[in-house]
């Protein structure tokens, strides 16, 4: 018996599309100094990332459009919002460089396995989960910092370091996952 196809638009990806269209928002309230109303549609866009993949997963209603979608989503959300705090100079450049790096890493690698003729597949591991994780909850607390005026400063330090260290350990996870699978695949 042949397995029933999910609708593209159930929730879950109503969700993630809803994410994909707080991006723009997000961005003009940091850009116009909405720190405020960018702390809570960012911490609503963060949460619903966590969410999304448990109600799929929940309610059976994985798709092919939502597992691509949701990763496009993330990247979008997280290297937008990066962007815009490093130019309002609330995140420092070189932790910019770094989380968008790791995710230039992430593609390159996926983009030249396929050119060597290598089938690839790269799931989230728990570490690039952390990754994610921790990215989010920077991002919270540096908005929550500049909408409440909370002077987080080493707080926020100390979060660069962690999250610049869970990056760091999260691009050499997937270098290693991508050495290993490479060579174990004969060339086509």
């Amino acid at each position: 018996m042949a397995k029933k196809q999910q609708p593209i638009l159930n929730l879950p990806n109503v969700i993630t599309i809803a994410r994909v269209a707080l991006v723009p928002v997000i961005i003009w309230a940091l850009f116009v100094g909405d720190f405020l109303l960018g702390f809570v549609l960012f911490s609503l866009a963060g949460f619903s990332d966590f969410f999304d993949g448990w109600l799929a997963r929940l309610q059976k209603t994985q798709t092919s459009f939502g597992a691509y979608l949701d990763p496009i989503a993330d990247k979008l959300l997280m290297a937008s919002t990066y962007i815009m705090l490093g130019l309002l100079d609330h995140i420092p450049i070189w932790l910019i460089l770094l989380v968008i790096s790791r995710d230039l890493l992430i593609i390159i690698g996926v983009a030249m396995a396929r050119w060597m003729g290598k089938d690839i597949h790269i799931k989230p591991l728990m570490i690039s989960k952390l990754n994610t994780l921790l990215q989010i909850c920077l991002v919270i607390l540096v908005l929550a910092d500049l909408a409440f005026i909370l002077n987080l400063d080493a707080l926020r330090s100390f979060a660069y370091i962690a999250t610049a260290a869970i990056t760091i350990a999260s691009a050499l996870a997937y270098l290693y996952l991508w050495v290993t699978t490479i060579l174990k695949q004969p060339a086509d």
